[in-house]
C-alpha cells in the first residue's frame, strides 16, 4: 500500500512553472510552457552565504581603485613569496624554471643592487645551464623557447649592468647562448627552423636572432640572423597573430614578440598603426572592472592577466600613449582583489602573473602617465586566419620553403592573410567602476568559430558570462542549430589547401555608439556550415540590460533544432516558462574559484507558443564544461523550409541577487515581491515581437518606465502608445518625464500622443 502511494505521488507530482518562481505545486501532467531539465542536476551548489551576506554593489563595490605605479608591482613580488627562492641553496633547486621563477629575484637585485641577489641569479642560470645540457644527453634537444630566451636577455641587460656578470670575461654564458640555441627544438620533435606566425615559430626566430645580434662571430651567426628575419616577417608582413583567444595568441606568441622587440631596441614594432591596433584591441578589452573576459583556448576567468599587464606596460613605454597603462593598471586592481586566490594556485602565482609582473616592474615607465580609452563601444578587427594543409599548401601564402623535410614546417598550420574581418564588439557603458560591459565575438575563422556569441557579461564587478575553454567549436551564448536528420545540406570548404572544414563569413552593416545605448547588427552567413543566414541585433542599454533579436533564414530545409542558448554556473532560484535566474557563484581560473560579487543576471526569452525553456547539464554531452555547467535554451524543433525564417529575442537583465520568493507571481499581486520573486521577469512587457518588428516595455523599478524597439526596416511602429520610423530607439520616462532618448535613423518620435522629436531627415537623435 505504501509503494503505491508513493507510485501515486511520484506520478503526479511535478513541478510547474509557477511553482518555480514560488510555491511547489502539483499538476496531472506537464504543459508545453513547463521547463524542462535534461541531465542532472550537478550545477554548482550555491554558498548559503551568498545571500547573507550580499551588499549594494554600489555602494559596496569590491575591486580596489588605488593608484598603480611600478611599486604596486614591486609590492606584489614582495606578497609572492618568491624572494625566498634566493635564500642558502635555492638558486640550485630550480632547474628547468629557473628563469621563470628568479625574475623576482633579478627585480629585487635592480631595486636594491644587493650584490648577493645578483650572485644568487648567475648561481641559477649556471644550474640551469646544467640542465639543459642533461636534458639534451637525454632526449636530444629542449624545448624552451616562449618565456626563457627573452628573460636569458633581461638577466643580460641587468646583471652586467650592475656588475654580477661580465660579458666579457664570464664565457660560459655566451657558451650557454649558444648551446640553447644549437639544440633548441620547438614541438619536442626532429624538426626545427619552423615558420609562420604562431609561437614555436616566433620563439625560435627571436631568440636565435638575439643569439645572432649578441655573439655575431658565432659560426651558425648567420644563419640564425637569416632565418629569425625570415620567420619574422612571417608576423611583420601582416602585424597580427592567427589565434583567436587570450592564451596563444597573448601568452605564447607576444611574449616573446614583445620582449624581443624591446630587447633589440625595435620602436617600431611598437608604434607602427597597425601594431597600434593590436594594443588597442587588447585595451578595449579589459573590462570596466578590470577583469579579462577570457576566449577560445584559455585558463579561465581573468586568464593571461600578468601577462596583458606587462604587454600594455611595454607598449606604453615605447609608445607614450597612456591608455595601455590605464588598462594595465585596471587589470592589476581587478587582480589584488583576487590576490588570496591566486596565492593558492602555483600556476597562478607564478607565471600567470608574479613573473611576469617582475618582467612589468623592470620594463615600466611611471612618467606615461595613464589616461582613460574612450568611453564608448568599439568594433575591434583582426586579420583573416586560414589553416593550411602542411608545407606545400603554406608556399603559396609565404613563397618557397625550404624542402628538406625537417625544415620549415607551418606552426600550427596557421597563417594570417591581408583580408580583414571583424573581431569583437565591445559593449561599454564607460571605464567606471560596475559600469555593464559585454564582449561578442565576430571572428568568422579559428576556433571556436562562435560568432555571433556574448564570450561575457561583466556588472558591479561581477562575472555573469563565461564561455568554456575551447580549441573546436562550442555553442557559446547564441542560436544553436542542431540538424536532428542528419541530412542538411552543408557548405563545405572547397579549397585542397586549406584544412577548415567550413567558412562562415561575418558582416557588420550597422553599429551605432550613442550616449545611453549602442545598437549594432551581426550577419552571419554559412552559419556553423549549413545554408543559413544569421542575423543577430544587439540593443545594449547603457549600464541597464541588454537586448538581442537571433534571425534564422533558412535556404534549405532540415529536421532541426533552433534554439538561443546561455551558459552559466546557477540556474534559479526563480525560473518561468520562458526565463530564468542565472548566476556564477565562483568563476574559476586553472581550476580554482575566485571571487565574484552577489550579483545575478535574469535570461528572459521573450515567449513563443512553439518553444519550450530547456535547462541542461552541458556536462552530459561535453566534459570542457565543468566550469560552467548549465546552459539555458528556449528550443523550436520543426522541418524548417527554404525561406523561412526563425526569431528569438532575449533580454539579460543584470540585478543584485535575491532569493525572494512570493506566494504568487501573477502580475499584481504585490508588485515589489513580483519583481523579486521572478528576478525582474514580471517587469518585461513583449509589446511586439516579429521578423519585422520588436517591441519591448520595461518597468523594473516603481516610476521607472523604459522601451526598446528594433526595427531594421525603418517602418511606422505603434505599439502602446508608441508612435515612431525610428531603425533603434531607447526611450527612458521617470515619473511621467522623458529623461533619455536614443534614436538611430528617425523623423520622429512620439509617447501617448506627445511629440517627443520631429526632424526632417533620417538621423540620430539622443537626448
Amino acid at each position: 500500500m505504501f509503494k503505491g502511494l508513493l507510485l501515486q505521488v511520484g506520478a503526479l507530482v511535478l513541478l510547474s512553472h509557477a511553482a518555480r518562481a514560488g510555491e511547489f505545486t502539483v499538476v496531472d501532467k506537464p504543459t508545453a510552457a513547463d521547463p524542462v531539465r535534461i541531465g542532472p542536476p550537478t550545477y554548482y551548489i550555491q554558498n548559503v552565504q551568498r545571500y547573507a551576506e550580499r551588499t549594494d554593489p554600489v555602494r559596496y563595490y569590491p575591486v580596489p581603485q588605488d593608484k598603480v605605479t611600478r611599486d604596486t608591482y614591486y609590492q606584489w613580488l614582495e606578497d609572492s613569496g618568491h624572494f625566498g627562492y634566493a635564500d642558502g641553496e635555492g638558486p640550485k633547486k630550480h632547474g628547468r624554471y629557473g628563469p621563470r621563477h628568479f625574475m623576482p629575484v633579478l627585480a629585487k637585485f635592480v631595486k636594491t643592487g644587493d650584490a648577493k641577489l645578483g650572485d644568487a641569479c648567475v648561481t641559477m642560470l649556471k644550474t640551469y645551464h646544467q640542465w639543459m645540457q642533461d636534458e639534451v644527453a637525454k632526449t636530444g634537444w629542449h624545448s624552451q623557447f616562449i618565456d626563457e630566451p627573452s628573460f636569458l636577455g633581461m638577466y643580460r641587460r641587468h646583471l652586467s649592468a650592475g656588475r654580477a656578470l661580465d660579458l666579457d670575461k664570464d664565457t660560459w654564458f655566451r657558451d650557454f647562448i649558444l648551446f640553447m640555441n644549437r639544440n633548441v627544438h620547438v614541438w619536442g620533435t626532429p624538426e626545427t627552423y619552423w615558420r609562420g606566425p604562431m609561437h614555436r615559430a616566433q620563439g625560435e626566430g627571436i631568440m636565435k636572432g638575439l643569439a645572432a645580434l649578441w655573439h655575431p662571430d658565432a659560426p651558425e651567426a648567420e644563419t640564425w640572423r637569416r632565418y629569425s628575419q625570415t620567420v619574422y616577417q612571417d608576423f611583420w608582413r601582416f602585424k597580427d597573430n592567427p589565434a583567436n583567444d587570450t592564451n596563444y595568441y597573448v601568452h605564447c606568441t607576444l611574449v616573446p614578440l614583445v620582449l624581443g622587440a624591446d630587447l633589440r631596441g625595435d620602436k617600431e614594432f611598437f608604434t607602427h598603426p597597425e601594431m597600434q591596433k593590436v594594443w588597442e584591441r587588447l585595451t578595449y578589452q579589459v573590462s570596466p572592472d578590470g577583469a579579462i573576459v577570457p576566449f577560445g583556448s584559455h585558463g579561465g576567468w581573468n586568464h593571461t592577466v600578468g601577462t596583458q599587464i606587462l604587454i600594455l606596460e611595454v607598449a606604453a613605454k615605447h609608445t607614450g600613449d597612456g591608455r595601455y597603462r590605464y588598462a594595465a593598471h585596471k587589470l592589476m586592481n581587478y587582480l589584488r582583489y583576487q590576490q588570496d586566490r591566486y596565492k593558492t594556485h602555483h600556476m597562478m602565482l607564478g607565471p600567470e602573473t608574479t613573473e611576469k609582473l617582475a618582467a612589468a616592474y623592470l620594463l615600466a615607465d611611471d612618467k606615461v602617465k595613464p589616461v582613460p580609452p574612450d568611453a564608448g563601444s568599439q568594433l575591434l578587427y583582426h586579420k583573416e586566419t586560414l589553416r593550411v594543409r602542411g608545407k606545400a599548401a603554406a608556399e603559396k601564402y609565404l613563397g618557397p620553403l625550404d624542402p628538406a623535410p625537417d625544415k620549415n614546417h607551418i606552426c600550427c598550420n596557421l597563417l594570417v592573410t591581408d583580408r580583414v574581418k571583424p573581431f569583437k564588439l565591445v559593449l561599454r557603458s564607460g571605464w567606471n567602476p560596475g559600469d555593464l560591459f559585454a564582449l561578442v565575438d565576430l571572428f568568422p575563422r579559428h576556433d571556436p568559430l562562435n560568432p555571433p556569441g556574448i564570450l561575457g557579461i561583466t556588472r558591479w564587478g561581477a562575472c555573469l558570462g563565461l564561455t568554456i575553454s575551447a580549441k573546436g567549436t562550442s555553442d557559446e551564448n547564441r542560436l544553436m542549430i542542431e540538424d536532428l536528420s542528419g541530412t542538411a545540406p552543408l557548405r563545405f570548404n572547397t579549397d585542397p589547401g586549406l584544412a577548415d572544414h567550413f567558412y562562415q563569413e561575418t558582416d557588420v552593416p550597422q553599429f551605432d555608439d550613442l550616449k545611453r545605448a549602442t545598437f549594432a547588427t551581426v550577419v552571419v552567413t554559412n552559419y556553423q556550415g549549413f545554408a543559413v543566414k544569421h542575423t543577430r541585433e544587439f540593443a545594449f542599454i547603457k549600464n541597464r540590460f541588454l537586448l538581442t533579436r537571433d534571425m534564422a533564414e533558412f535556404e534549405e530545409g532540415f529536421l532541426a533544432k533552433v534554439a538561443p542558448v546561455w551558459n552559466t554556473q546557477n540556474v534559479g532560484p526563480q525560473i518561468g516558462p520562458h526565463w530564468a535566474n542565472t548566476f556564477f557563484s565562483e568563476p574559476r581560473a586553472y581550476g580554482t574559484p575566485l571571487r565574484n560579487p552577489s550579483v545575478d543576471l535574469l535570461v528572459y526569452f521573450a515567449p513563443r507558443p512553439d518553444c519550450r525553456l530547456e535547462v541542461m547539464d552541458r556536462q552530459a554531452a561535453d566534459p570542457r564544461a565543468m566550469d560552467v555547467p548549465a546552459q539555458v535554451r528556449y528550443a523550436w524543433r520543426g522541418l524548417t523550409q527554404p525561406g523561412q525564417k526563425l526569431l528569438f529575442t532575449q533580454v539579460f537583465y543584470p540585478h543584485p541577487a535575491t532569493q525572494k520568493l512570493v506566494r504568487s507571481n501573477a502580475p499584481g499581486a504585490a508588485r515589489a515581491e513580483d519583481l523579486q520573486g521572478t528576478a525582474g521577469a514580471d517587469g518585461i512587457r513583449v509589446l511586439s515581437d516579429t521578423p519585422e518588428t520588436t517591441a519591448l516595455k520595461f518597468t523594473f523599478e516603481p516610476d521607472r518606465e523604459e522601451w526598446v524597439v528594433c526595427n531594421p526596416a525603418g517602418a511606422q511602429v505603434k505599439q502602446a502608445g508608441l508612435l515612431t520610423d525610428a531603425q533603434f530607439v531607447y526611450v527612458e520616462r521617470a515619473k511621467g518625464q522623458i529623461t533619455s532618448v536614443s534614436a538611430v535613423r528617425a523623423t520622429h518620435l512620439s509617447l501617448d500622443g506627445s511629440d517627443v522629436f520631429r526632424q526632417p531627415e533620417r538621423r540620430n537623435f539622443e537626448k
